[in-house]
């Protein structure tokens, strides 16, 4: 009985925000920022130590970054739902997996919608005027690399691109939650682009964007309802479950590409811990794909092991420092 009074208790209006920011999901943000930082300091400690104790990291741009990046990631968050809702996509969404479906607070009424885009959008536009001020402070290529990100935070499902619905919408996402941010935060450190950071950003983007890809197993019906015409949705069910297995495993063969062509350190193979998870995660895949809500436990375990193979790959890249 006290269970059922609890879950019964209703939200405060500062928890309906924090739902409508969906902020769990900040550590696919988080995560990559700090990679970045941290292939920027091994990339300085192998040149010199000497020269990484007399010119260390710019922290306040470091912080810039990590900041700049939350409130593009919130910002998208909001957007998505946002336009998810006015497209009449999450109402037509009827099971309650808690990984699917968007933060599901406009399709509640519970908060009003045009206050949630304005919030989403002032959010974006605090992100924009730090990243600005970063160009300023390290190049144009930084521009460039922002740009793509904003498009991609805007029009994933916004009119009139609406990327999702072409099917390239999963692509984006890895794109944004992988090279972008750690390749953005290594240029703003280092003012270059190398291949070591881009094979471990290519690998936690792919693994971001197979939360994505099995979170749209549940709304699948829901999407080609509006036209939404995901990669997921295109290929059916079957053809979905090998490419996600596929996704996975290509994230750990760029880790290994980078430990072979000797462009990060070998330290990163940490990360292969994590290969049971993956394992699990795609086997209850493949035996619960058409339940949302036996679903559950690969969506949080696909959320689980990007965190904790982000988790080892920056422990890894720290430990190379020292070995």
């Amino acid at each position: 009985m006290a269970t059922a009074t609890a879950s019964a208790r209703p939200m405060s209006h500062g928890e309906l925000w924090v739902r409508a920011l969906r902020a769990p999901f900040l550590v696919a943000s988080v995560i990559p920022v700090v990679l970045g930082g941290l292939l920027a300091w091994e990339a300085a400690h192998g040149r010199s130590l000497l020269l990484d104790v007399l010119r260390p990291l710019r922290i306040d741009l470091f912080l810039l970054t990590l900041v700049g990046a939350v409130l593009v990631h919130l910002a998208t968050n909001m957007l998505n739902d946002n336009f998810d809702f006015r497209s009449g996509n999450d109402l037509r969404v009827q099971h309650q997996n808690p990984f699917a479906g968007g933060g599901r607070v406009l399709t509640q009424g519970v908060l009003n919608v045009n206050a949630h885009l304005g919030v989403a959008l002032s959010f974006l536009a605090l992100g924009c005027l730090i990243g600005l001020y970063l160009v300023t402070q390290v190049g144009l290529t930084l521009l460039w690399i922002g740009l793509v990100g904003v498009i991609a935070a805007v029009f994933y499902v916004g009119p009139p691109i609406r990327l999702a619905h072409y099917g390239v919408g999963e692509f984006f996402v890895g794109l944004s939650f992988g090279p972008l941010i750690v390749m953005g935060t290594y240029f703003v450190q280092t003012g270059r682009l190398d291949w070591g950071p881009f094979f471990l950003s290519a690998s936690f983007g792919l693994l971001v964007a197979a939360i994505l890809w099995i979170n749209e197993f549940p709304d699948v019906e829901a999407d080609l309802a509006v036209g939404k015409r995901t990669l997921m949705a295109r290929l059916g069910y079957e053809r979905s479950i090998h490419t996600y297995r596929d996704i996975l495993a290509l994230a750990y063969a760029f880790v290994l590409v980078g430990v072979i062509t000797l462009t990060v350190p070998w330290t990163v193979l940490l990360t292969f811990l994590t290969i049971p998870a993956a394992r699990k995660a795609y086997a209850h895949l493949r035996a619960h794909y058409a339940d949302p809500m036996a679903l559950i436990p690969a969506n949080a375990g696909t959320i689980g092991l990007t965190m904790m193979f982000g988790i080892l790959a920056v422990l890894g890249v720290a430990a190379g420092v020292f070995l």
